[in-house]
């Protein structure tokens, strides 16, 4: 299993309900500041894209077109019009701003000229495993879709389901924008390697990515350094070498690290026993366990439970 997806799905990244919007003439809408990841398609016409953190008038507003991907990273402030710094108006019909349950539609601007249409999606993440990727990305991040790729195949079955009221459509659209956020993000993280969490840029690594797929498949595999260099097709002292170059720690200190992340979410989630918890990370004992996790977060698993479920 690769990291990448292992981390969208054990983080439960679920996609709200989006909305459908089309702009004529001088526009602009102002989305709340809610969503740890903002999703904006233009699927036809242009406009200018900006958040609260830049001034768009010393150029830090970015010219959309239609086929791009505009992706926010929250919680921040973010703000769509005709031109840059454009008079806005809160835009009540973001997903964010409510439930789950279909595409709301809305019109902005005034006039008879091109129309602009975009969708927007707010994306929510329970837990903190997609911390480290989210803050990877830069606040906002246009991607303009390769001709051929499959994120503007899927872009074009997106914006052509929108246009007709079919049985099935909330189910379709749902799914096809999780489609569009993993294609997007695989062709950000791409698109910019140095920027990209260092496990990313490891998973090109024939040898520690064989590694890397073979923790994130089996957390619980009691893993040392010459079952790792196994998996790799390296000597011991090769892999930890080239494994260490590349993350930043050394291969054990990986699996720890991702054990006690995991360990988090658990923790959090529900009310399983330590025990339990401590079986499906591979630890042969809850006391064991629950010293490795004492060590690594500086407080008993118990304590850390109740001060997560109460905060």
């Amino acid at each position: 299993m690769d990291v990448l997806t292992d981390l969208l799905q054990r983080s439960r990244a679920r996609g709200a309900a989006f909305s459908h919007s089309t702009a004529r003439g001088e526009w602009g809408v102002r989305f709340p500041a809610a969503a740890r990841l903002a999703i904006h398609g233009i699927l036809a016409g242009e406009a200018f894209a900006w958040t609260d953190d830049g001034d768009p008038s010393a150029g830090r507003s970015r010219h959309v077109l239609a086929g791009d991907v505009v992706l926010i990273r929250g919680p921040a402030e973010q703000f769509m019009g005709h031109a840059p710094g454009a008079g806005s108006v809160p835009f009540a019909g973001h997903p964010s701003s409510g439930p789950p349950g279909g595409a709301r539609r809305m019109t902005f601007g005034s006039g008879t000229g091109s129309a602009t249409t975009f969708f927007c999606g707010a994306y929510t993440f329970e837990g903190d495993l997609c911390s480290g990727l989210l803050a990877g990305l830069p606040v906002l991040t246009v991607v303009r879709p390769r001709a051929g790729s499959g994120l503007r195949a899927t872009l074009d079955v997106f914006a052509n389901e929108l246009l007709h009221d079919t049985p099935g459509q909330q189910a379709l659209l749902d799914s096809l924008l999780d489609v569009i956020l993993v294609q997007v993000l695989r062709e950000q993280l791409a698109a910019d390697v140095q920027a990209a969490p260092a496990w990313y840029r490891a998973m090109s690594d024939p040898a520690v990515g064989a590694a890397l797929r073979a923790v994130h498949a089996d957390p619980a595999r009691p893993w040392t350094v010459a079952r790792l260099a196994a998996e790799a097709s390296l000597s011991r002292a090769t892999f930890a070498r080239r494994f260490t170059g590349l993350l930043g720690m050394s291969p054990l200190a990986y699996v720890t690290d991702w054990r006690m992340a995991l360990a988090c979410e658990q923790l959090r989630a529900g009310d399983a026993g330590l025990a339990a918890v401590a079986r499906s990370l591979g630890y042969a004992s809850e006391f064991s366990f629950a010293a490795a996790f004492k060590r690594h977060h500086g407080m008993p698993p118990g304590r850390w439970r109740a001060t997560a479920t109460s905060a």
